[in-house]
């Protein structure tokens, strides 16, 4: 038995090392200069890395986490040369904070409405809304670009929020826990006179907190991430999020990509620490364990 759980740990420990590896590689690069970056990755022949790892005119990448000088230059130019970096974050945060604070109110009360209140056709809308949940996100596109035309919201942060306050995860699991929910609370409620939004405000929101908790962690990393909506939606660079201004600093100015990385980083981070013991437990309370 003892065996089992020293391979069992091995193989936990190795994958947590491949699954650490390119943050490990981000920030130590990070403290690269921008000539060490460019003679190291660039694909061209430079006088600084005509020597080593050349072919037929081509310079093979030379992987490294340790500088050969390290320095804070990245950093530098990233937070004292780059104005545009601090601009690109907030257009993100204006992005990520609407959806976070509609689905944390739209989430539960949808979920609570599919749950115990009787009416026709809920299940059939529910299923809807696991087949929506389940697409890929570029199918969608078409019919949120055709409607946001409706709308007249095209190049507006408005066409990428709308359709993330909707998106379904919230309401599958939210239901998932409230399928647990005990009746008998909610008949208690019922009869000293509460109705169903006292029930659910007062009953109901307050046993929610876990999931609603879990569900923040999972909507902050996907719209954190918006890249194809922001590409088709947003028409000035200047307005882009943080997400895409990231995929242009490897062209535009990959002197200071690692940094720019790890700066994108620490939010998403963040979350995840302070969160983690919220989606652990209410993953756990929504029932997918089972």
């Amino acid at each position: 038995m003892k065996s089992k759980h020293i391979w069992a740990d091995t193989i936990i420990w190795l994958a947590a090392a491949v699954a650490m590896f390119p943050v490990i590689f981000i920030a130590a690069n990070s403290f690269m200069g921008g000539g060490e970056i460019v003679s190291r990755y660039s694909p061209e022949m430079l006088p600084t890395n005509a020597g080593d790892f050349t072919s037929h005119n081509i310079h093979f990448v030379r992987f490294g986490l340790i500088p050969w000088e390290p320095t804070l230059e990245q950093y530098r130019r990233l937070l004292l040369e780059s104005p545009a970096y601090l601009r690109m974050f907030w257009n993100s945060v204006l992005i990520v904070a609407p959806v976070l604070l509609g689905q944390c109110v739209l989430a539960p009360l949808a979920a609570y409405g599919l749950e115990n209140i009787r009416w026709k056709y809920k299940e059939a809308i529910f299923f809807t809304y696991i087949v929506v949940m389940l697409m890929p996100t570029q199918l969608s596109l078409v019919p949120n670009f055709i409607v946001a035309g409706w709308l007249n919201i095209r190049d507006s942060y408005l066409a990428i929020i709308l359709p993330a306050l909707f998106h379904p995860l919230g309401v599958f699991l939210v239901r998932q826990q409230l399928k647990s929910f005990p009746k008998e609370c909610m008949e208690a409620a019922a009869l000293d006179g509460a109705g169903p939004f006292r029930t659910y405000s007062s009953v109901v929101r307050p046993n929610l907190n876990s999931v609603v908790a879990a569900l923040l962690v999972l909507l902050f990393a996907d719209n954190w991430n918006v890249i194809d909506q922001a590409v088709i939606f947003i028409g000035q660079t200047y307005r882009n999020p943080l997400s895409v201004y990231l995929g242009n600093v490897v062209t535009d100015e990959p002197g200071m990509f690692f940094a720019v990385s790890v700066f994108y980083l620490i939010p998403a981070l963040l979350v995840f620490l302070f969160g983690q013991e919220h989606l652990t437990e209410g993953i756990a309370l929504s029932g997918l364990k089972a």
